[in-house]
């Protein structure tokens, strides 16, 4: 690459992470979801009941604060709730803006070295290549950014710890993937399929890792084990509720048609919609078949099991195959972890970014015309927020649960491309 173009997409790079940064910090003060994980991690930094009613940055000060997530969430929020404590608000948000910036870094840099494509990309197609990603799921990223959910981090973190583990250095990979499955274990999947994957050192150093971050957040408390006691008892009550439109205990989020999780969508298309969710969206909802909540939930759980027993087969079959085939497990785990948790916001679906870039690297490079039908459908699918279409119009795709589908396709194009890649390592090997 030449040195004009060198600079060129160093500026460009400089100037995108100074606009995320900046849009980070200079948010208004009473709004943002970083408000509330910031007094999450100044509790837990201070030995208190972290799920205490919201106090600031809340339309609904009698909920519970951050209640879908584990105490020890504080040990990611807790610094910055520290630099706010010392500096202020916006010092805070700006530091949480570099640390976003910081795991996209991390991100793009590990999908450079890992084989995500034949060869690895030179910097040119590179750079391209992130450009092209970072647009394609700018809706996420954004959200992502905007607020203070750390799910880039987390994203990061993963990727940390498979890199780790495929380079024999188990106790890193470990500590990586215990800290990710502590503040966020949305990628619980993760630890069977690096089981699998032939990673079971990482594995114990995870374990290891999450029971010393257990007993440090009890630590914090003088032993009052009254948060992780409401945070199982409430994570198991919203998991096994069979209908997702009945309020949930313990403070749990209410259905929202944002939330794009396997369950919402089968109860949504198989069950049917109440009236007061149907009002919300002004241009109408198609009816769902009206199966009873029983019927709905078999099917969700029937589904639900069958994908995961699946991917466990894929892992454990892809261990003696292709290092191109572990990474396209590697990037199902993370998808369909999304689509099984029973809360998948918007923001979450920044878990896409491995497979975009390994999709449009199919796409261009390889030109595989099934990578391009999936990149197109998501595109006019996903691509565009309410931003640009209004909110009718972002309602209503929500509302059919189109991510949940595109979830479920990037999944199918997963397995489709480890059978190959594993058809392929098998065949040299003859």
């Amino acid at each position: 690459m030449s040195q004009k173009a060198t600079h060129i997409w160093t500026t460009l790079w400089v100037v995108l992470a100074l606009a995320l940064v900046v849009r980070t910090t200079i948010r208004p003060d009473e709004r943002g979801v970083i408000l509330d994980s910031l007094e999450f991690g100044r509790r837990f930094a201070h030995g208190e009941y972290v799920y205490a009613t919201k106090s600031v940055g809340s339309n609904a000060p009698s909920q519970p604060l951050h209640a879908p997530y584990p105490p020890s969430f504080g040990i990611l929020m807790a610094p910055f709730a520290l630099i706010e404590d010392h500096f202020g608000l916006r010092p805070a948000r700006c530091a949480f803006g570099l640390l976003q910036v910081a795991a996209l870094v991390v991100i793009f840099s590990a999908l450079r070295r890992l084989p995500t494509g034949r060869s690895p990309p030179d910097q040119s197609r590179f750079n391209w290549l992130v450009l092209a990603t970072l647009l394609t799921a700018a809706r996420f990223v954004l959200r992502d950014t905007h607020g203070g959910g750390g799910n880039l981090i987390n994203l990061a973190i993963c990727l940390r710890a498979y890199e780790s583990a495929e380079r024999g250095r188990p106790t890193t990979a470990g500590l990586w993937l215990g800290l990710s499955l502590l503040t966020k274990p949305t990628q619980l999947l993760l630890l069977p399929v690096f089981w699998l994957l032939g990673h079971k050192s990482a594995v114990g150093w995870a374990l290891a890792t999450i029971s010393g971050g257990v007993l440090f957040s009890i630590a914090l408390t003088n032993g009052d084990l009254s948060a992780w006691q409401r945070w199982l008892n409430g994570s198991i009550a919203f998991t096994s509720q069979q209908d997702p439109f009945v309020v949930p205990r313990f403070g749990f989020p209410p259905f929202e048609w944002m939330n794009q999780s396997l369950r919402c969508a089968m109860a949504r298309w198989l069950g049917t919609v109440p009236p007061d969710f149907a009002n919300r969206v002004k241009l109408g909802v198609v009816p769902g078949f009206g199966l009873s909540v029983a019927a709905t939930a078999f099917a969700t759980r029937f589904l639900s099991i069958g994908a995961t027993l699946i991917l466990f087969y894929k892992a454990g079959k892809a261990k003696n195959g292709a290092a191109h085939a572990k990474v396209m497990v590697f990037c199902a785990a993370l998808i369909l972890s999304l689509a099984l948790s029973p809360l998948s916001w918007k923001a979450h679906h920044v878990a896409m970014l491995p497979l975009l870039f390994a999709l449009i690297r199919k796409a261009t490079e390889q030109r595989s015309y099934a990578a391009r039908w999936l990149l197109a459908a998501f595109i006019i699918g996903c691509a565009l927020g309410r931003e640009i279409l209004g909110d009718d119009i972002d309602d209503l795709g929500n509302s059919l649960y189109i991510v949940s589908a595109l979830d479920c396709a990037f999944i199918i194009g997963c397995d489709h491309w480890h059978q190959r890649n594993f058809d392929l390592a098998q065949k040299n090997r003859r």
